[in-house]
């Protein structure tokens, strides 16, 4: 079987979840037996980044660069049917988009993941989006694949999509990541300590973002309605880039209690150091980080809305986003609580065996023999 894959949209930027996926997916692919040959489809400035890949995957990995960039071919195909994906890349046997490209092809079947609706389930966030270039890959997907039950549910409730056109295939979290011993605990704050210029001992992560649905204004509110009920010195740390119309009243006279890291390469290290990770997002499409902190056995909390409750699967503390006492409330108990923190652990590393990258692969392609086997 050979698989077209929109690399683009993986290689534009690989702190993105769709790198996370396109890499898991193809690293997962990597340990399947009978596994696809994969086409990469992409503009020619990403060469490096493809390349990467292509020498991981010598034997079964096929690389085609694009002069065109794709955002171009994207406003062509807005209005034509030409020039066909064959007419780029040459033979394929299934077209796979893992954000909203969607070329024209001579009839072969076109496969659109679907990572979140939340453009939809929160407009009053996402005012100015541009939405028909995903609008328009929906109209001509032939089959989707959703990473998550509650993401199906929101695209077959907004675009009418019948339920059997949709698979669920859940995401997964880097195999390298585990359980830290503290002594090797010791050793890595003390080179974060050095990193930030401050020194750090026990704290709560976060992970903040130019996107203001993960709630960063009010968590670290929350975190600061908690302080005293903390063990002393607890310090609140935020991994990532601040929201873009952040709330700076929520940092006023907390300057001690909270520490912006900044965007870090180690995620891995920051969270399997902490005492606990507060996810109180809006909205999730899967919420791969709450994988990752079960890895790094880490106490969870997070949100009970969209896909939250359905990734943590009863292993974490579930609170309402908009509750920032519930929060506040949930930082204390994980943090104080030993009998609480050492339930959480236990059931999240049980519950990150439900996830790998393998799994993922082995369902996609049970999905491409079903499609292919319809066109028959």
């Amino acid at each position: 079987m050979r698989v077209a894959f929109d690399f683009d949209s993986v290689a534009t930027n690989r702190y993105s979840g769709f790198y996370s996926y396109g890499a898991g997916l193809l690293r997962g692919f990597g340990k399947l037996v009978g596994r696809p040959e994969a086409v990469l489809f992409y503009s020619g400035r990403f060469e490096d980044t493809a390349r990467r890949f292509k020498d991981e995957y010598p034997e079964w990995v096929t690389l085609r660069p694009s002069a065109v960039k794709a955002r171009m071919l994207e406003n062509i195909w807005r209005y034509v049917n030409y020039p066909s994906l064959e007419g780029l890349i040459g033979e394929f046997d299934i077209y796979h988009s893992v954000h909203h490209l969607m070329p024209p092809t001579k009839g072969k079947p076109r496969v659109l993941t679907v990572h979140d609706l939340r453009r939809y389930k929160l407009k009053e966030l996402y005012s100015h989006s541009k939405l028909w270039r995903f609008e328009l890959a929906v109209k001509r997907a032939d089959h989707f694949i959703t990473v998550s039950q509650s993401t199906k549910n929101d695209l077959c409730e907004i675009f009418g999509i019948a339920g059997e056109r949709v698979d669920v295939i859940h995401l997964a979290a880097d195999e390298d990541l585990a359980v830290l011993g503290e002594a090797e605990k010791n050793k890595i704050k003390s080179r974060l300590s050095e990193a930030i210029k401050r020194p750090l001992d026990k704290y709560v992560i976060a992970i903040s973002s130019p996107d203001v649905r993960k709630n960063i204004a009010r968590t670290i509110r929350a975190f600061k309605s908690a302080v005293k009920q903390l063990p002393a010195g607890m310090k609140l740390v935020l991994a990532g880039i601040r929201p873009k119309e952040f709330d700076n009243d929520a940092i006023k006279d907390c300057d001690e209690d909270v520490i912006w890291a900044g965007p870090v390469d180690n995620m891995g290290e920051w969270l399997g150091c902490a005492e606990a990770f507060v996810f109180a997002s809006h909205y999730e499409g899967f919420g791969v980080p709450i994988v990752e902190a079960f890895s790094c056995g880490v106490p969870v909390i997070t949100s009970n809305r969209s896909s939250m409750p359905e990734v943590a699967g009863g292993a974490a503390v579930l609170v309402e986003p908009n509750d920032e006492r519930a929060i506040s409330n949930a930082i204390a108990a994980v943090c104080s609580d030993e009998k609480l923190r050492n339930r959480l652990i236990r059931t999240g590393l049980e519950r990150k065996k439900c996830f790998s990258w393998e799994k993922t692969a082995f369902k996609t392609l049970e999905v491409y023999k079903k499609v292919l086997e319809e066109r028959v």
